[in-house]
């Protein structure tokens, strides 16, 4: 019988708790790359993007979703 690896245990938690820093990458409606986060909450209806140039609030209906963060 094979044991569990910590990378092991490690997935295992992201895949049933998932990983604080999970989220997606997204575009802005202006051609930015960001990310967003899923333990981020959105601030008056909009979502904060993180972005190479600090971080934004966007409206969630103008980002393109383009990838996933694990």
């Amino acid at each position: 019988m094979n044991d569990l690896t910590e990378w092991d245990i490690e997935q295992l938690n992201r895949l049933t708790n998932g990983h604080p820093n999970s989220g997606y990458i997204v575009e802005t409606k202006t051609g930015l790359i960001g990310r967003t986060f899923h333990r981020d909450e959105q601030v008056n209806g909009k979502q904060v993007v993180h972005t190479a140039k600090g971080k934004l609030l966007c409206d969630p209906a103008t980002l393109t979703m383009k990838g996933f963060i694990d």
